[in-house]
């Protein structure tokens, strides 16, 4: 039987060993390169979400241990917002 991989929320980060912030940090990166994909921003807590979003940048800042994630909507508004808020990111459409 096959299980479908659950990845960790991302508003867990902190709470992870260093692996698997490690693997977190390379699949945004990734993200962010990738050229043809939109992709679907969950928020925690089932607060909403930003469907149809292209990730423009990942920022990690050391001085205040954050890491935000910054989007741009398919109407052309630039988000921000930091991981802890975030429940997961996923590809939505390859074109």
């Amino acid at each position: 039987m096959n299980k479908k991989y659950q990845s960790p929320k991302l508003y867990l980060y902190r709470k992870l060993k260093n692996c698997k912030q490690l693997a977190i940090n390379q699949m945004l990166i990734s993200y962010v390169h990738e050229i043809n994909c939109l992709f679907n921003v969950h928020m925690k807590n089932n607060a909403g979400s930003y469907n149809l979003v292209k990730l423009k940048s990942i920022n990690f800042e050391s001085e205040a241990s954050a890491i935000w994630v910054h989007f741009e909507t398919i109407t052309g508004e630039n988000i921000g917002l930091p991981l802890n808020f975030l429940s997961s990111v996923e590809i939505y459409l390859i074109f």
